[in-house]
């Protein structure tokens, strides 16, 4: 099991920091951001942009594996979105994890931002085809119902060969098996509860079987909101002001937090544990600083 931590992408530059370097100092395994969409159900938070949270901190860090979960990817041109991974990937030296998904909310919302409402899945899929050919060919070519184009050079190149890997966000059925079929890992949301991870897991495991591929060598990683508080009560209280209206959702601190001592809290980590998940992303939204050496409490790091 490997515990992450995100970087909490409201603090200033500076704290962003001093985070980073502790989460290393302290053993932890990655530092995550989250892609909060334009038109998306998070997307009116001022938080600083995944991608750019990510390049600061990697300045400042040496051996901390750092991720993004997940990019909304029908938001996105894959060949621009394959060079800006590449060079995240140069600049900290070979570290990213990339998370891809097709976001929440109905499409149909964000055609009016011009962005496109159509055809989703089929925008995820040839997605990660076409940023997997922009990083393997030397000038890449691809032949889709969206995307076709011949003798493109894409650079840099990234510098984890073939490619960093790419792990897609899933919670319906249909999505899990499909990240079974074309990711190198899953990541459960962070508004799904552990009930739900576990039910999905087996989605997950069933479908790779079903694919001839080894579940062992397929990770599989999910976002806990977390508060570490004297008391599971006190701890989902402090933590619903935050969670709550980040979602524009009324009790869902309730339905998918972890929260309470450090005791309690790991408990519920173990389950996840026991249905698959080799890596957590532990999520803090209050007094970072403070959760961040709670979380050691709790985490094996």
């Amino acid at each position: 099991m490997r515990y992450a931590v995100a970087l909490p992408q409201t603090l200033p530059g500076e704290e962003m920091v001093r985070f980073a370097r502790r989460a290393e100092e302290l053993g932890f395994a990655g530092l995550w951001t989250a892609d909060a969409a334009i038109g998306g159900p998070t997307g009116h938070n001022p938080t600083v942009d995944g991608l750019y949270a990510l390049g600061h901190v990697a300045a400042v860090t040496d051996a901390i594996r750092l991720g993004i979960a997940v990019i909304v990817m029908p938001r996105r041109n894959p060949l621009m979105l394959a060079r800006e991974l590449a060079s995240l990937d140069r600049l900290s030296r070979g570290r990213l994890t990339v998370g891809l998904g097709l976001g929440g909310g109905p499409p149909q919302d964000v055609a009016p931002l011009g962005f496109a409402a159509d055809r989703p899945v089929r925008r995820l899929t040839e997605g990660v085809a076409v940023m997997r050919a922009a990083w393997s060919e030397p000038s890449a070519g691809f032949e889709g119902q969206l995307y076709r184009f011949t003798g493109v050079p894409v650079e840099p190149k990234p510098v984890q060969r073939p490619h960093p890997p790419i792990w897609i966000g899933a919670r319906v059925e249909p999505a899990l098996r499909r990240a079974a079929r074309i990711g190198d890992g899953w990541i459960g949301a962070g508004s799904s509860s552990s009930d739900d991870f576990v039910a999905q897991a087996r989605i997950v495991r069933e479908a790779l079987e079903a694919a001839g591929r080894d579940p062992a060598s397929f990770p599989m990683s999910k976002r806990v909101y977390v508060a570490i508080d004297d008391t599971e009560a006190g701890g989902r209280e402090r933590l619903a002001r935050i969670l709550d209206p980040m979602y524009g959702n009324p009790g869902l601190t309730g339905r998918v937090a972890v929260c309470g001592p450090p005791e309690r809290v790991r408990e519920q980590l173990e389950r996840l544990r026991d249905a698959g998940a080799g890596e957590l992303l532990l999520n803090p939204l209050h007094d970072p600083h403070e959760q961040l050496e709670a979380l050691t409490e709790v985490a094996v790091v």
